[in-house]
């Protein structure tokens, strides 16, 4: 078994930190843009949001079960491979999802790309990782992670404001378009590697056999679980709860992913110092953050700044959780980030679940609050591991 290793060459670095990064932006957009949509698709789809959220549902289950076998098969193969596999089946996934009216089809594409996901995201953050100091790994996963910023920055408003004008396949189309831009990108310019040995499928077995690492992943499924209360709702929120229109809502957006590129960089410099306390910090401001805003629906100047500050945190959410979980699980950290990324999309669908019972129960307003109770949870977990290391470090001093 391989594992590609790379030259860590600073325009090697460049070249293939950029490409990861405009991947990742294809792939992750693809996963959220549908949060942006939901008005617009429910409408089109004579369906109700909930109903329509199980386009978020179904990718993130996907990812969740599907995802780590997948990049255990995904370890056997070049990371150049896996990329443009993967950039390929986005880009045929999103083409299909312009064409067909099925719910049904859709909910199948979905699937499938939801479950290349993890594989991708995992591959592309232990490639970034190899090109660098190991005291500088969570910086080049959040460059990669840059991505993911560039989806809240870009991607889902620029996708709004398309589906408010021309209709929301149009922008399922420009993502196929993107993604077949990608994939040329890859095969084109991504730096061709030797290879090393790969850890073996017993290392990732014996890391879920470690309750340590196992409650790294309860707290990240929790985190997002609370993040997706009330992010897959955003778009509903700002339209009905605070009567934004649609162009608006989508300046808001860009504006929330804007912010999110700084939480992005900010958390990447922090998270190497320390992992756990920035998840900390973290799941404490969400859970403020997204109380407020909720609770500042009617006084715009107020919900836009809260708005900003929940996208910082939002996105630190993102490389605090990655880079804390390839930390637990150091021996396997392709297969330790597909493990989070699962959870994580587990916690995205408990989440969109949850939030579609709150919206039908009392009302989209109301979904901040109920995404602000299960961020507490997150918040005592971390304080729990937190105060149990440090009672480690007191017993063995």
């Amino acid at each position: 078994m391989t594992r590609t290793a790379r030259s860590t060459h600073a325009p090697s670095f460049a070249i293939a930190v950029s490409l990861l990064a405009f991947a990742n932006f294809v792939i992750v957009t693809t996963e959220f843009v549908v949060v942006g949509l939901l008005p617009a698709m429910a409408d089109d789809l004579g369906l109700s949001l909930p109903t329509t959220g199980w386009l978020v549902t179904s990718f993130a289950l996907a990812a969740a079960l599907l995802g780590p076998p997948l990049t255990v098969l995904a370890d056997r193969y070049a990371a150049r491979h896996v990329f443009l596999a993967a950039t390929l089946i986005f880009a045929a996934g999103n083409l299909l999802t312009a064409l067909v009216p099925d719910m049904g089809i859709l909910i199948a594409v979905r699937i499938v790309q939801g479950s290349v996901l993890p594989a991708f995201v995992s591959v592309a953050s232990v490639a970034a990782a190899r090109l660098t100091s190991p005291d500088r790994q969570g910086w080049a996963i959040s460059l990669v992670n840059l991505g993911v910023a560039a989806t809240t920055v870009l991607g889902i408003p620029i996708a709004t404001v398309v589906a408010d004008t021309t209709g929301w396949r149009v922008s399922f189309a420009g993502l196929a378009g993107l993604g077949l831009v990608a994939a040329g990108l890859i095969a084109a310019r991504f730096p061709r590697a030797t290879t090393t040995a790969a850890p073996s499928p017993g290392t990732g077995a014996t890391l879920l056999r470690h309750t340590g690492f196992l409650v790294h992943l309860l707290l990240s499924g929790v985190l997002f679980t609370a993040m997706f209360v009330a992010y897959t709702y955003i778009a509903a929120f700002l339209g009905t709860a605070a009567g934004f229109d649609g162009t608006t809502i989508g300046v808001l957006l860009m504006g929330f992913g804007i912010a999110g590129v700084f939480g992005n960089g900010l958390a990447g410099r922090l998270v190497d110092r320390d992992p756990l306390a920035t998840t900390l910090a973290v799941a404490g401001a969400l859970a403020v953050l997204m109380a407020s805003v909720a609770l500042a629906a009617q006084r715009p100047t107020l919900l836009v700044a809260l708005v900003l500050l929940w996208g910082i945190a939002h996105m630190a959410a993102f490389v605090a959780s990655q880079v804390r979980v390839a930390h637990a699980g150091k021996a396997a950290p392709a297969f330790a980030m597909s493990l989070n990324i699962s959870v994580c999309n587990l916690g995205i669908a408990l989440g969109t679940t949850l939030g579609g019972h709150i919206v039908d129960a009392y009302g989209v307003d109301k979904v901040g609050y109920g995404a602000s109770i299960i961020a507490v949870f997150a918040f005592a977990i971390a304080a729990a591991m937190l105060v149990t290391r440090l009672h480690g470090k007191a017993s063995v001093a």
